[in-house]
């Protein structure tokens, strides 16, 4: 499996309520960036079969941004409850090994849970230190098996490098 991870784009500041959290919306800035990241990621060649995202509105928002600019944009965006910041990523894993092993998908998701998920996979380690800015994207070749997802770091990529590759 090809499996590209999206931290979700610049967004409100924290709501105090968890509720509220979840309305936060991407900032005007952050749409703009999340504009010329998409671009970066049609310029990488990036094809993804199927796009899952939290579905805290943030998140949502930063998928169909990276949605329009994908070559094969016809597929819906899933929303899985799995992606959710404060979701076990235990629950992530036996998600994602659900799926095809041939297939190619993103995940828009959150931190800290994005970067326990890569720890994990990569490493078997949730603690393992990986910084993940808001926009950065990842790519992992995934071995999947049955509730087991496993797998090779191919690329950590900050805003500011995607941001290069539009110029």
């Amino acid at each position: 499996m090809e499996l590209y991870l999206l931290r979700h784009g610049k967004a409100q500041e924290h709501a105090t309520t968890i509720s509220g959290d979840a309305k936060r919306q991407l900032t005007e800035a952050g749409k703009k960036e999340l504009e010329v990241i998409a671009k970066a990621i049609k310029n990488l060649e990036i094809q993804v079969d199927d796009i899952f995202s939290s579905p805290l509105i943030r998140a949502k928002q930063t998928a169909e941004i990276v949605k329009k600019h994908l070559k094969n944009n016809k597929n819906s965006i899933k929303i899985w409850n799995e992606l959710k910041p404060e979701i076990d990523i235990k629950n992530t894993i036996a998600k994602l090994s659900s799926l095809k092993p041939e297939s190619s998908v993103l995940l828009v998701g959150h931190e800290p849970h994005l970067t326990s998920l890569i720890a994990t996979i990569i490493s078997n380690d949730s603690s393992l230190d990986i910084l993940l800015k808001k926009g950065g994207l990842v790519h992992i070749q995934c071995n999947v098996t049955k509730n087991t997802v496993s797998g090779s770091l191919r690329s950590i990529m900050t805003p500011k490098q995607l941001k290069k590759l539009c110029r």
